[in-house]
């Protein structure tokens, strides 16, 4: 198996500021966005042990991100820290039409994912990542991926638009970005 992985990318959300409550999608392992707002945040993941090695911040139900079973417009913010490039492109088109039912209107969808580039001469894909969450928690990790699809800003931004969200602020961050968009 050969692997592709990226310069390490340092992600600060330390100063990120979110009124309201937060659907954190995907939001197993690390817990990084229930660590950092804790009780606002409803956590969900498709695994039950991504689920259990985060730590016990808020509330963790296992869900499909596809069929979301809250009521329509229920949150402020929906958050996908590194989630995307786990889904393939049906499945980001199902969650972005549900993250758009449950969101209040002008609510805000924040994404931060990488550029995966196209299977080249590497079968598995790593974001190597150093996230700081607070003045005191920094955790250095990867993200890794099957090298079987590309995925850039401009694929999940056009998706994101197809659903009906407009892009209120992009960020650059290497390889990595951070797109927020509103409804």
């Amino acid at each position: 198996m050969i692997t592709y992985e990226t310069k390490q990318q340092i992600i600060d959300i330390s100063k990120l500021n979110l009124n309201g409550s937060i659907l954190d999608i995907g939001g197993g392992g690390e817990g990084i966005i229930s660590r950092c707002f804790g009780d606002k945040v409803i956590a969900i993941d498709i695994r039950k042990d991504e689920l259990e090695e985060t730590p016990d911040i808020g509330l963790k139900i296992i869900m499909d991100a596809c069929d979301l079973k809250f009521l329509d417009e229920s949150f402020e913010n929906i958050t996908c820290f590194f989630s995307l490039m786990y889904m393939d492109e049906l499945s980001i088109k199902k969650f972005l039409k549900e993250a758009m039912r449950v969101m209040k209107s002008g609510g805000e969808l924040l994404i931060w994912d990488t550029a995966i580039p196209p299977k080249a001469d590497a079968d598995i894909f790593v974001a190597q990542l150093k996230i700081v969450v607070s003045i005191d928690i920094t955790i250095t990790t990867g993200y890794g991926v099957s090298l079987t699809r590309s995925q850039s800003l401009d694929s999940i931004r056009k998706l994101c638009k197809d659903e009906g969200f407009k892009v209120r602020d992009i960020t650059h961050l290497n390889e990595s970005f951070l797109l927020r968009m509103c409804k």
